[in-house]
């Protein structure tokens, strides 16, 4: 009895000082800036690719060609597909949505309470403009609001202008709500559904994109929303991570440098800015500044655009950590560290140098 009561104690110190650990330990990342994230980078170089175009010249680039999951940068494509929809009069951005047949497509919980952050924004009115709908997918990343719109201009337009684009790398889109309820409509043990998961055929994974997505539309899937949370254990999470579509930061610096180019018209440039984040950035020398990030507990991307005195930066930058470990405090600076590099020429020479 006596040495059970010892092992107890011992346990019961070694659990505070794990904890005490823990608290000192996410206390120093905390205080860790954009110049912490630099070193990291350069120790962890098969960790990241980077591409930074200046004037539309490669000034950086590492791992260039790598493909990671695009988690929500890729909405970047779906704005720009938007804007050419509204050109071509296919429908107005003054049309109108009810917010109910937005959130047909939220899951509670899975976003980052993006999409209820939008919603609250807008004081939830019965019914929005699609302006509107472009905005919470861009400037709060609604997935719900992305996955409404990519059924409005077509998913199959969307795929169709990566050839156009000259995206070659670049993976084929899917919805992003319905991969969350593929582990409960695979099975109800989650060993089993990751296994399914992990060994599904890319357009197989699509097709049931594309099935889940209809009977969102139809039924809302209350049935596989039951205990759908518990089916998302850390290695069923990386398993959707690894699922994605994914790109290189080339194509996405290349692409975001074209689309400040002659992908867009001056037009079509405006409305582009009023729906992506950037007008709260950009100082008064920027005539455009364009910003997206995504991020999943295993990868965060970005791509930026700046004019300014008409010279021209394209950055694009992505993380991956399986663990996720790292990304916990990367995610506090990882937006500050990539605007950064666009804004500050001196930093963007230190970053230049130290990653060559």
């Amino acid at each position: 009895m006596k040495t059970f009561i010892i092992v107890l104690v011992v346990l019961l110190i070694l659990f505070i000082l794990f904890i005490i650990s823990g608290i000192a330990i996410n206390k120093r990342n905390l205080r860790k800036d954009k110049h912490d994230l630099l070193n990291y980078f350069k120790k962890h170089k098969d960790r990241l690719s980077i591409t930074i175009k200046e004037d539309g010249i490669d000034t950086l680039t590492i791992n260039s060609n790598q493909k990671f999951p695009l988690a929500s940068t890729l909405k970047v494509l779906i704005a720009f597909n938007f804007v050419k929809a509204v050109t071509n009069k296919r429908f107005s951005i003054n049309d109108k949505v009810e917010l109910d047949e937005l959130d047909k497509f939220y899951l509670p919980n899975t976003d980052g309470d993006a999409h209820p952050r939008w919603k609250k924004s807008i004081n939830n009115p019965a019914d929005v403009s699609l302006m509107e709908v472009a905005k919470g997918m861009m400037q709060f990343s609604s997935n719900a609001c992305t996955d409404f719109l990519i059924n409005k201009i077509g998913i199959d337009t969307i795929n169709n202008s990566l050839d156009a684009l000259q995206l070659d790398s670049h993976d084929q889109i899917t919805y992003l709500t319905p991969p969350i309820l593929m582990p409960r409509y695979l099975s109800d043990k989650k060993k089993i559904a990751r296994q399914q998961l992990e060994s599904m055929a890319i357009h197989k994974y699509q097709e049931l994109s594309k099935e889940l997505f209809e009977k969102m539309t139809t039924d809302g899937c209350n049935d596989l929303k039951e205990n759908m949370l518990k089916m998302l254990d850390h290695k069923t999470q990386l398993a959707i991570t690894k699922k994605m579509p994914s790109s290189t930061t080339r194509e996405y610096a290349d692409f975001m440098y074209e689309l400040g180019g002659n992908l867009l018209s001056e037009k079509e440039k405006d409305l582009f800015s009023e729906i992506v984040i950037g007008k709260n950035i950009k100082s008064e020398e920027d005539a455009y500044f364009w910003y997206k990030g995504g991020a999943t507990m295993f990868v965060l991307t970005s791509a930026l655009y700046r004019k300014f005195y008409g010279n021209t930066i394209a950055v694009s930058l992505f993380i991956k950590d399986d663990t996720g470990g790292e990304l916990y405090w990367i995610r506090n600076i990882f937006n500050d560290f990539v605007i950064s590099t666009a804004l500050d020429a001196d930093f963007r020479e230190k970053v230049k140098e130290s990653l060559r």
